[in-house]
């Protein structure tokens, strides 16, 4: 027999809608795509798990009903389809149509009618068939051939509902659900029934009485209550039986004889698909289909001197080529070379394997790379690289240094697109070229028995490397075009490209750590934790696991009933148990005895755990030095990112945690002497920026005077002579100074000030009529960016920000805040970012010794010998002083040490 799917559109997609209405999922210029994208899982994985034989989905049409007609209230009290869900109909639609599926709107009726006229009609034309939905109405339709396919229940991946789930629901047949829900009535489609009768009382009712006609036939036999409501509501009643009957006999043209099998249009769908930025559907459909991609391929691995011969030739005429290596890790101050890989056309590519048997160069590996010096030095010839940073740094640790890469095609992703994508090299390709390249882990498998890319067959990794080259050489020419039509191209050629010469020199220098220091550190902090551990026990009368959430939040709440300072004993709880995490307890009962130890012991381990005993092993063994990799495509706001490890967060807010920076310490003394450590930071630099942006004359003032902003602040909002500010007032002003860039509101003010709420509401408005141009600036901003979709820094970084017009009042908070802060912390990082590449270039220029090792977000950390500080510490201080160009000064302390802690 076969299988008739018709499935209910709309209830599909406001169901896909709240599922992901968290998610943020939008298109590259800021529509949204979360009910789009889980509406056409649930379709897909319909079509391969049942595989239907024919197929329909119905939507809702616009407009009145029939049943408005029957009743002007019906769906009065429903709120308005949500806006961000509506935009998305349009391409609902188009992804029925493009999986080849027929689609029903009818003027007058909604899907479900449509759906009960097919339903009809398909089983009188002998079809088993499938409603896919999850409103109970339609189990009015069950029968021995229409059941229900329900994608909505949890757990189970597919339920069928049949007649025994009817029963199960209402304790009837389904010719009696209609009776049911009469009585009942529908509270969402504002449907009245019979009031204050639910669903167990109308089941009840229908088991005793068969039908809403049997019941009306016997309200004597019904307590003088009941018989009461029900008269009372007759004529509602007998409404509602009617708004609750779907009707089967909707006018269709074509009817049943329309539907047919799914029949995907593959270039529909990729089309769509890449559009919405859909990239595992994509993926997906490409695998299955063996790709979008028709490039011709011309792939060369070169196994002797000849070959090599004539590749160097081709690409030196070529003049413009990616590079790429294939390397035994993800460390490229660690790993061996497996090969390198070059392209200079589309589909034309070639892979050097430096593990070839027999070998390419019969004098090795090293004699190999000298011959391929030419292609990687030559300054006459254009390289492109998908994260050259990294290629860069391996052919450095190999002993070859390479000029700055012309192109980055990962740069080039991100700054054009931003977070609306990703940027590695398969998604990349995947995205502009519908090509499913070859994935890593089929070369070298994953978990435990990864093995390396040297024990792969060479010919496996020829095709792979050649893909990588191949892919990257055309990427670059789509992604130029993109940023021309971003218009980020100052960004890319003047700032980040550039920058990425300035990161492969700081990446390969690297910073030296004192490794006795930290062991010493980690035996203090572990006689610390165990006094606290016992001083815990000790308030708790009993051992307990202190790690197990579980464990303290039975000791604390239901042993001890901790309560806060008011008395107070607040419990939150959670799905598992108690919340104990570090904001409920800091927040609410930092002043309990116990709470305050187990908070200080969370960050003693932490600090131990994370840095003290982590640190170490991130020391290279070839340079005894650790080096931390700095990513420019990771912050949305355009900071660099640290990793490996994140020097970037150790802790410098608690004296523990600043004493992990004493464990940094400049190089051991050598031909250039005695070395120290330079710290140089900027001064208040995002309120700077603030100043500049908003053109508010009173705070830029301030700053072009030298005066302390957050003393000057509280003497403007408190309307007192900065002489009589006191600690408090100019604390309170600092907060609400930064906490404006990160979207502060009352109830954090008054958390971090200890003013009422009230209070706190009443200071931020003052604050902002002291200040009416940072307010202005804040509102027209925004309006820009709702106009737009994005938001900009200096230095012509684009944000997109999609939710600045969401109904979910949180996600229109969030992108509000982001909004605001990007220009401010964007336009910093575009800063300092600017100061880094002049200080590179002076240090080169000068001939100086000293070198740049860390930045820190508005700080940069640099080695310097003892004959080169005056020099070194007057061309810091030039370079970032006037990397930009504000209406307000950039100031930069700085300071000298023997360790990181002390220069800072």
């Amino acid at each position: 027999m076969s299988r008739l799917f018709l499935l209910d559109g709309t209830a599909l997609a406001f169901r896909s809608h709240f599922a992901f209405a968290r998610s943020g999922l939008t298109t590259a210029d800021g529509r949204p795509t979360g009910a789009t994208y889980g509406f056409t899982m649930v379709l897909r994985r319909l079509l391969e798990e049942e595989r239907p034989d024919l197929i329909a989905v119905a939507f809702d049409a616009k407009g009145p009903t029939f049943r408005h007609e029957q009743y002007a209230e019906y769906k009065a009290t429903r709120e308005r389809a949500p806006e961000d869900m509506v935009a998305q109909l349009d391409d609902l639609r188009e992804v029925v149509r493009g999986h080849g599926i027929t689609l029903f709107e009818v003027p007058g009726y909604e899907a479900d009618d449509v759906i009960g006229t097919l339903a009809k009609a398909g089983e009188a034309a002998g079809h088993e068939v499938m409603i896919v939905t999850g409103d109970k109405d339609f189990m009015q339709l069950v029968s021995d051939h229409v059941k229900l396919y329900n994608v909505f229940k949890k757990g189970e991946a597919l339920v069928i509902e049949d007649a025994a789930a009817v029963e199960a629901k209402f304790g009837c047949t389904p010719d009696r659900v209609i009776d049911v829900l009469a009585i009942m009535g529908d509270s969402s489609d504002n449907v009245p029934g019979v009031k204050g009768i639910g669903e167990k009382g109308a089941a009840k009712l229908i088991q005793d009485h068969g039908s809403v006609a049997g019941v009306l036939e016997h309200l004597g036999d019904l307590s003088p209550k009941m018989a009461e409501k029900i008269e009372q509501s007759r004529d509602l009643l007998l409404l509602s039986r009617e708004l609750v009957t779907i009707d089967t006999h909707v006018p269709l043209d074509p009817g049943l004889d329309g539907v047919g099998p799914a029949e995907p249009d593959v270039e529909r769908l990729a089309e769509l698909f890449q559009r919405m930025q859909f990239r595992t559907l994509l993926e997906q459909m490409h695998a299955r289909s063996g790709g979008a991609d028709e490039v011709e391929r011309a792939y060369t691995q070169v196994r002797d001197l000849d070959g090599l011969a004539a590749m160097e030739k081709q690409l030196v005429e070529s003049g413009r080529f990616s590079v790429d290596t294939e390397t035994t890790g993800l460390d490229p101050l660690a790993v061996d070379l497996v090969g390198v890989s070059f392209a200079d056309a589309p589909g034309r590519a070639w892979y050097v394997p430096f593990n070839a048997d027999p070998p390419v160069d019969p004098d090795g590996p090293k004699a190999l790379l000298g011959r391929l010096e030419r292609l990687l030095t030559d300054p006459k010839l254009e390289r492109i690289a998908q994260n050259a940073k990294y290629d860069w740094l391996v052919f450095r640790h190999q002993g070859l240094e390479l000029p700055p890469v012309d192109f980055d095609t990962l740069i080039a992703s991100f700054c054009a697109a931003g977070t609306r994508r990703a940027h590695n090299l398969d998604a990349l390709s995947l995205h502009f070229f519908g090509l499913s390249k070859i994935p890593t882990k089929d070369l070298i498998g994953s978990g435990a028995k990864q093995i390396t890319m040297a024990e792969v067959p060479v010919d496996q990794v020829a095709d792979y490397a050649c893909e990588d080259a191949d892919c990257t050489f055309r990427l670059s020419d789509v992604l130029a075009k993109e940023v021309e039509e971003e218009e980020v191209g100052p960004l890319v050629y003047d700032l980040e490209l550039p920058l990425v010469d300035v990161l492969v020199r700081m990446q390969a220098e690297g910073i030296r750590l004192d490794e006795k220091l930290l062991a010493e550190y980690s035996k203090e902090l572990t006689g610390e934790i165990a006094l606290l551990e016992t001083a815990i026990h000790d308030l708790a009368g009993e051992v307990f696991n202190i790690n197990s959430t579980k464990a303290l939040g039975h000791i604390l709440f239901e042993k001890l009933e901790i309560q806060n300072e008011a008395g107070v004993k607040r419990v939150k709880r959670t799905k598992t148990g108690y919340s104990t995490d570090a904001a409920t307890l800091n927040d609410n009962y930092a002043g309990v005895e116990i709470v305050a130890k187990l908070l200080e012991y969370r960050e003693l381990t932490k600090l131990k755990s994370t840095y003290v005993d982590a640190l170490p092993r991130y020391v290279n063994p070839h340079t005894h030095r650790v080096h931390c990799s700095f990513s420019q495509v990771v912050a949305a706001t355009g900071r660099l990112a640290c990793s490996d490890p994140n020097l970037q967060n150790i802790p410098v807010r608690t004296e523990k945690g600043r004493r992990l920076r004493r464990a940094f310490v400049p190089r051991e003394p050598d031909e250039h002497g005695n070395w120290t450590f330079l710290a140089a930071d900027y001064s208040q630099i995002e309120l700077r920026v603030m100043a500049h942006l908003s053109g508010d004359e009173k705070m830029i003032q301030a700053f072009v005077d030298g005066k302390d902003i957050h003393a000057q602040t509280a003497a403007i909002v408190f309307d007192v002579m900065p002489e009589l500010i006191t600690r408090e007032m100019r604390s309170q002003a600092k907060v609400i100074n930064f906490g404006l860039l990160y979207g502060m509101g009352p109830q954090r003010l008054a958390r971090e000030t200890d003013m009422s709420v009230n209070e706190a509401k009443k200071f931020i408005e003052k604050y902002f009529a002291s200040f009416p141009s940072v307010k202005g600036w804040m509102e027209a901003l925004l309006e820009e960016a709702r106009r737009t979709g994005y938001v900009e820094t200096l230095a012509g970084r684009k944000r997109h920000v999609a939710d600045l017009s969401s109904e979910n009042s949180r996600q229109r908070s969030f992108a509000e805040n982001a909004a605001v802060n990007t220009p401010v912390q964007g336009s910093a990082a575009d800063i300092i970012k600017r100061a880094m590449l002049a200080v590179d270039a002076r240090l080169r220029e000068e001939g100086l010794a000293t070198r740049m090792l860390l930045q820190v977000h508005d700080e940069l950390l640099l080695e310097v010998p003892d004959s080169e500080k005056e020099l070194a510490e007057q061309l810091v201080v030039e370079c970032m002083e006037n990397a930009w160009e504000l209406s307000v000064p950039l100031v930069v302390d700085r300071g000298w040490g023997a360790n990181w802690l002390e220069a800072h």
